[in-house]
């Protein structure tokens, strides 16, 4: 064979071999997933796009984390420029301004399709994924925010566990029992900490929330409501609850809760998983106690994953977000092994993978299925959740410190919290 014809032959060769990796190449779907996290350690994010590459080599993800205090405003100015992702979480605070930027691909019609078995999920999670009664995303991390009760303490104070169906008179009769001791020895029926969702179960039971029926009024100027504060305010004023400003943080109301300070408090689902730490803390969680009202007291939230609407690779896209969050699938798993979040599935083999069965609290499985069918509340949330609450957490630990009534608290904020309503839409 003549070098010129070998020389042909190489070229037409390599023209070929070139020709067929450039189909390749566009035969792979590349996609971008935006979630909270850390950059440079995004963990089990990891683990299932990689898991999710070897099932489906045809679609890249390039995943785009984000520290969470940053993370929704840089995905909302990134919608507004064109450039959303094309998979993005969003915790539910921020479900309605994503709705009103029209942010979402409502993925009912996909969801149908593929028979997705959307009875899996807890129905009370789904709530936070729905806006006219179409899905704009699958849950993530759903779960309640239980009370946790310190048995311990109460079988120090001679007490019963209450039970599910407890209300607001026995929650009270509790605190002043449990409440006692002097000093740094000091021990209190109750903490909790003065950030409105923390409050929500009792203004609920006590007839009385955050906007009216439409969320377009502002309502916790209702005398309903203002009795709530009230309450609480005097308590801490006469020492049954400690004062929230003293702990700002989970960690430390964690830690009363562990050296027998706080006999109940709020917990979610991961704090829960740090309490299970401390060796000789036994713990049961339970439902928020109903008051005359309202009986169902007990906060349930859950997150979405949603597919941008602007899209160019919405099938891509769909079959990513059916991985990661689709029921049966690898990625709740993989969450539930890293004890990243709580089931999203009422599915008690997953529980075993997210909390230590061995360890307290042993009820979690039956309460988290008890609060889901009997007990949940979900969240009024609307556009500009973080903005007017804010205005009203400001004041409420004036009212706490016993710096302003509460009615007065309220009607001060009124016009300012009216004015987000107003502004924001819904």
């Amino acid at each position: 064979m003549s070098t010129k014809r070998t020389v042909c032959i190489l070229v037409l060769l390599s023209t070929f071999m070139v020709a067929s990796l450039a189909v390749q190449a566009k035969e792979v779907t590349t996609i971008r997933y935006a979630f909270w996290g850390n950059p440079t350690a995004i963990g089990v994010e990891q683990d299932i796009i990689d898991a999710f590459h070897e099932a489906h080599p045809e679609i890249k993800v390039v995943p785009v984390a984000v520290a969470y205090n940053d993370h929704h405003t840089k995905l909302l100015t990134q919608i507004a420029g064109g450039m959303a992702p094309d998979v993005m979480r969003i915790d539910s605070y921020f479900f309605a301004d994503f709705i009103n930027a029209d942010a979402m691909l409502d993925i009912t019609d996909l969801i149908e399709r593929d028979n997705i078995n959307m009875d899996l999920y807890y129905e009370a999670g789904l709530l936070d994924s729905i806006h006219n009664g179409r899905y704009y995303g699958l849950p993530w991390g759903t779960a309640p925010l239980y009370m946790v009760v310190n048995i311990g303490m109460f079988e120090e104070a001679g007490l019963p566990v209450p039970d599910p169906d407890w209300d607001w008179d026995q929650f009270l009769g509790i605190i002043k029992k449990l409440s006692r001791g002097e000093g740094t020895k000091r021990q209190y029926g109750f903490g909790f900490e003065s950030n409105l969702v923390s409050l929500f179960p009792f203004i609920w039971g006590s007839g009385g929330d955050l906007f009216d029926e439409a969320r377009t009024t502002f309502t916790l100027n209702d005398p309903k409501a203002v009795g709530v504060f009230d309450t609480f305010g005097k308590m801490v004023a006469d020492n049954l609850v400690p004062d929230p400003a003293n702990f700002l943080t989970t960690e430390v109301l964690s830690r009363w809760t562990i050296n027998n300070t706080v006999a109940m408090r709020y917990g979610s689902a991961q704090e829960i998983l740090a309490l299970q730490q401390a060796e000789d803390l036994r713990f049961i969680v339970m439902p928020m106690p109903g008051g005359n009202e309202v009986k169902n007291t007990t906060v349930y939230k859950s997150n979405t994953v949603s597919i941008s609407k602007s899209s160019q690779n919405k099938e891509a896209a769909w079959t990513f977000l059916k991985f990661l969050r689709g029921p049966g699938l690898e990625g709740e798993r993989l969450y539930m092994k890293a004890n990243r979040i709580p089931p999203t599935f009422n599915v008690p083999e997953l529980w075993e993978l997210f909390a230590d069965p061995t360890k307290h609290p042993k009820n979690i499985v039956e309460m988290t299925q008890l609060i889901a069918s009997k007990y949940a509340h979900t969240l009024p949330l609307r556009p500009g959740w973080n903005e007017f609450t804010s205005i009203i957490e400001s004041e409420l630990q004036k009212v706490f410190a016993g710096q302003i009534p509460a009615q007065e608290a309220m009607v001060k904020i009124a016009p300012r919290v009216q004015e987000v309503l107003d502004r924001t839409g819904q």
